[in-house]
């Protein structure tokens, strides 16, 4: 790699530890002279009502725009003049806005973008304009070119970006890097869309709502956004706009955040002047109301993740009073024509370096931050890692349910009286959130003791080092309120460095620098939007914590070129000129899996919504498959595999051919079967003729308990791998179960069968009944215990002599339970109570392997994770309270959960009292229901004492085998992101250990709760001492996502069962 040739080195002088008790404190506008307010007045002609985004606020910019080496600021407004300050120093700032000519005629002033369009080294303004339906010629944007002096003009039009329509936000970047800059004008629409052609709306384009992108031909704009490939539909609610490398191929790509229906757009620059948006493709789900968003590498992997913040409210209350019912249909309804999974919260998601990226939101711990605006993503204390800051509030509650039902009534009484009516909407200030990253992958809520506790109404926000001390103050716009700054008051202890890009914006935008320290890297990427309606244009800074010293940095630009600096100076400003080299290119390592071209197999069912069933579900019990199990079924030395069928799709049994290729068998003998759910299957020798003879499981949700498709089935082979079903070796039980394990219980050489039962179908969550069947002569007979009727639900079982006393016991997996262990006895089973300690949670699957090479098998336990809205602890248990509240002779499952201390039921009003309608009487308004407790809730029924069922750990975990005592240990916070219902343990760096391979997610959960899903097929390496480490993506090769149920080695390669898709088989390394 090439050294760097020149650098300047500009120091500037640390400021010293100030008092006081948080990190940040608000300068009062007195001191820094900054009185800037965004007011806004509402009129019968002009408000919320009529003007959806009445208030969502105006946006911040900072940059330094005399180049005096101070960052100065500049304040959008909606209904006055913008204003623009000067940096005086020492946090004072002076109003220039009467010198700069910055003018207001009745514009309604949105977002605020900072580029030096005209490469002659002083820095523009491009205002974005909204707000007006009846005036394009108030709407016009600005675009005031920097004369010197803080002196500016509006040149708009000479540019031929005085766009008319309905802007939130602009960004500008050489996309065709033909040497200049173009630009993305990022739009939204004002029209009430309640009903439209969804085919033919997609591809419609609004002139004042859809998005734009502008070419530059020679300092003049021209609209390319068709033959582009934006979208630039009337349905399009544009309110975030982030440009990065998301996929690093050298090209700038574009994240755009949409409001309500429409989801995001991902733009992948196509590298020929084209985008093609890839959300569906890169991203699982999105953010709902998708406001503000960001971009940076937050867990130091160099690499592009991104945040898009919502409005799901940290406490149960503002739940409870903004929430509407769930409504699955209309979220099928939703996906079915064509429209990306969405949902209601903050969203975090992490680049996977393959194309990939993983919602990690709640896992991250930054999920619910209430009405959110502007996230920004920046190292706050200089600890190395990037922290994250989220503007917060909004003006009314315009979704609080009992005005939605207010307004309703009032309109169809005819009341036009509508400030009235807008006065009777509730206003509630709430508090900006800070959180602090742990190292990485969680965040720490810091908002109190970093100073943002203050209740206001916040909108555009954006970070810059005011004050030259090395770290990085915040500067807010507010509603009604005077703008806030900040000061960041980090004790010296954070060190740092700050890179100064200098040369012409289309030289240095999106520029990627990486810092390199202490064995370590850094890495960000300089684009100029952030949050909503923002813009920073200046230094980069790296926190260092304690390190006093920098190994190099390295500095990419845009072209491809770039140049490295060795051992620069700490605490210091770097600037950086613009002085490219040829880059050595780094060499990439070979993934350990390749997906092959595996031939067509699929796994099918019937779409079913248990919801209607039981509108109270934690999510749906029918898509438990596909299950899939291997055997030598004509004993030709080829291993074949059976891969279980879904209701209306019958399982398939494919012969191996020995060259990789399969070939079903058996058709018309599994066909008579295809109402069925194949949950769990096995290949044993049931009647000892030595050849394999198939068990399959039937379970599911969608039958009568006792259908007769719920029973299991045993098909035996003939030796030449013909099989039939025998109807005489096991009792006719009909349960829905979940899995199956054979061995040989009895140690009399032929082998058994134990089967879990799980949920009795339409009475969630009443279990059926576990059975023991012990093999006598080719006939099973059940082992009637009540230890195994009264079991719960399980989901997963796994013999092992977990005592090494020679006789197989069974460990147990299930939801509401704990992992049970069952001592073989030799005549029975009974329960051992101190062996392992795992907490009641929702147990799916069970993997055993000597991880750390003491000779005794240890134990991987995947349960649902933590990256959902469910959380967990002994001193606050997620629980189940059964019983039949409404006496209608239906029980009823009323799941709580803790929130800020205190058990709430998990529902909307709406979805409990359409289960238990005597509350209607009680809950008579949302305002009443929002105070509800879980002990509230039981008040009602003094009669009734319901069964209780808790969930104390929801975490994946290893625990480790000490002499038959379970010893838990943490695993790797990414193992968390899902629920994990397949796991391979194998060596797979060829270091002799067995490593994991984990997989899972779940997408048929409530809408609220939303898809689980950040697991794409994940690998934990094994040190050989049972540490595990989480190795990226990019290195693994694989990309499984949606719903895998099933992971088998066979043939040397790795086969993968994912529901409703096909079947799909990768190469070991």
């Amino acid at each position: 790699m090439k050294k760097y040739i020149f650098f300047c080195l500009t120091v500037f002088t640390l400021s010293c530890q100030k008092s006081g008790d948080t990190l940040f404190v608000a300068i009062d506008a007195a001191d820094s002279g900054i009185n800037f307010k965004n007011g806004i007045e509402e009129t019968n002609d002009l408000n919320v009502l009529v003007y959806e985004y009445f208030y969502n606020g105006g946006g911040v910019a900072a940059a330094d725009f005399d180049n005096d080496g101070l960052t100065d600021l500049y304040f959008t407004a909606n209904q006055g003049a913008d204003k623009i300050y000067k940096n005086l120093g020492a946090l004072k700032f002076e109003d220039k806005s009467e010198v700069a000519g910055i003018k207001w005629n009745n514009e309604w002033k949105t977002g605020v973008t900072v580029v030096d369009i005209n490469a002659d080294g002083l820095l523009d303004i491009y205002v974005s304009v909204s707000g007006n339906e009846e005036r394009p010629d108030l709407r016009k944007n600005k675009f005031y070119i920097n004369e010197g002096g803080f002196k500016f003009t509006d040149r708009a039009a000479e540019y031929g970006l005085d766009c008319d329509g309905f802007t939130t936000q602009t960004a500008f970047f050489d996309y065709d890097k033909d040497g200049d800059l173009d630009a993305y004008v990022m739009n939204h629409n004002v029209k009430d869309f309640k009903r439209f052609d969804v085919e033919a709306i997609h591809f419609m384009r609004d002139q004042y709502a859809g998005d734009k992108l502008f070419r530059n031909d020679d300092g003049k704009f021209t609209d390319v956004s068709k033959e582009a490939g934006i979208k630039g539909n009337p349905i399009g609610f544009g309110l975030g706009i982030s440009v990065s490398d998301l996929n690093q191929d050298g090209w700038p790509d574009i994240y755009i955040s949409n409001d309500y229906l429409e989801g995001d757009y991902l733009y992948v620059n196509n590298q020929d002047g084209t985008f093609s948006d890839k959300i569906s493709e890169m991203v699982d789900h999105t953010s709902y109301f998708s406001m503000g968003n960001d971009v940076a590498d937050i867990n130091n992997d160099a690499l592009p993740d991104i945040f898009t913040a919502d409005m799901l409210p940290e406490d149960n209350r503002r739940q409870k009073l903004l929430f509407g019912p769930d409504n699955y249909e209309g979220y099928l309804n939703m996906l079915q024509n064509g429209f990306h999974p969405e949902v209601m919260r903050n969203m975090l998601h992490i680049n996977g370096g393959n194309g990939q990226f993983s919602e990690m939101g709640q896992l991250a711990g930054i999920s619910n931050t209430d009405w959110s605006w502007s996230p920004l993503l920046a190292d706050f204390d200089n600890d190395g890692f990037k922290d994250m800051f989220i503007s917060n509030g909004y003006l009314r509650d315009y979704t609080n349910n009992d005005f939605v039902k207010f307004y309703s009534e009032q309109r169809s009484e005819g009341n036009d009286n509508v400030l009235d009516i807008i006065n009777k909407m509730p206003s509630t200030k709430t508090a900006n959130y800070a959180f602090r990253n742990n190292g990485g992958q969680t965040f720490e809520n810091v908002q109190e003791s970093w100073g943002f506790d203050v209740a206001r109404i916040t909108n555009g926000a954006i970070y810059a080092d005011l004050d030259n001390d090395g770290d990085l103050e915040i500067i807010t716009n507010n509603l009604n309120e005077v703008a806030s700054i900040f000061e960041n008051r980090t004790n010296e202890k954070g060190h740092f460095i700050g890179v100064n890009l200098k040369g012409n914006s289309s030289q240095i935008l999106n520029t990627k620098i990486k810092v390199y320290a202490d064995g370590s890297s850094q890495y960000r990427e300089f684009s100029p939007n952030h949050g909503f309606q923002s813009s920073y244009y200046g230094p980069q800074v790296f926190g260092l914590g304690d390190l006093t010293s920098v190994e190099k940095i390295e500095v990419i630009y845009p072209d491809g070129k770039g140049q490295t600096l060795m051992n620069p100076a700490v605490d210091t400003y770097i600037d950086v000129a613009y002085t490219p080299e040829e880059l050595l290119e780094n060499e990439n390592d070979v993934p350990l899996f390749k997906e092959l071209d595996f031939q067509l197999v699929e796994h099918s069912q019937k779409h079913l919504n248990d919801f209607n069933r039981q509108i109270l579900l934690p999510w749906m019990y029918s898509y438990q498959g596909p299950c899939l199990t291997k055997g030598d079924i004509d004993n030709d030395g080829i291993e074949d595999f059976y891969l279980g069928g879904g209701k209306g799709f019958p399982g398939q049994l494919m012969k191996g051919l020995g060259n990789g290729k399969y070939k079903a068998t058996n058709k018309l003998v599994f066909k008579q079967w295809e109402l069925c759910t194949d949950v769990d299957a096995e290949f044993f020798d049931a009647d000892s003729d030595g050849d394999l003879d198939l068990y399959v499981v039937g379970g599911g949700y969608e039958y009568l308990p006792n259908d007769l498709m719920l029973q299991n089935r045993l098909f035996l082979n003939d030796g030449k791998g013909n099989f039939s079903k025998n109807d005489t070796s096991f009792p006719a039980d009909i349960f829905s179960d979940a899995a199956v394990e054979v061995f040989d219980f009895d140690n009399d050489g032929d082998q058994d069968i134990f089967v879990a039962g799980f949920v009795v179908p339409g009475d969630y969550p009443k279990a059926n009944p576990s059975r023991m069947y012990i093999n006598d002569g080719g006939v099973f007979k059940n082992l009637n215990t009540d230890l195994f009727t009264k079991l719960g639900l399980i989901k997963d079982a796994k013999a092992v002599d977990y005592d090494s006393d020679g006789k197989m016991d069974l460990v147990l997996a299930g939801e509401w339970t704990d992992i049970k262990i069952l001592r073989n006895t030799g005549t029975g089973f009974e329960q051992v109570n101190d062996a392992i300690s795992s907490g009641t949670g929702f147990w799916q699957s069970l993997l055993f392997e000597d991880f750390d090479g003491d000779g005794d098998m240890d134990l991987i336990a995947g349960n649902l994770g933590l990256n959902s809205q469910y959380c967990a602890s002994d001193k606050e248990p997620l629980q189940l309270h059964l019983a039949d509240f409404d006496g209608n002779g239906r029980i009823d499952p009323v799941i709580s959960c803790f929130i800020q201390g205190e058990s709430y039921p998990a529902y909307s009003r709406d979805e409990l009292l359409d289960h238990i309608g005597s509350l209607r009487k009680v809950y008579t308004t949302y305002e009443i229901y929002s105070g509800v407790t879980t002990q509230k809730f039981l008040d009602n029924f003094p009669n009734i004492k319901p069964e209780v069922f808790k969930a104390t750990n929801l975490s994946s975990s290893y625990f480790r085998n000490d002499n038959g005592k379970f010893v838990k240990v943490d695993l790797p916070v990414q193992m968390q992101a899902a629920p994990i219902y397949a796991m391979l343990a194998k060596d797979l760096n060829g270091d002799g250990k067995k490593d994991l391979i984990a997989a899972g997610n779940n997408t048929h959960t409530r809408v609220r709760i939303g898809n689980i899903s950040a697991n794409h097929g994940q690998v934990f390496l094994n040190d050989g001492h049972g540490n595990f480490s989480f190795l990226a993506p990019s290195k693994t090769g694989l990309n499984l996502k949606g719903e895998t149920r099933a992971l088998l080695e066979i043939d040397k390669k790795l086969l993968v069962g994912q529901s409703q898709d096909k079947l799909r088989m990768f190469s070991f390394k």
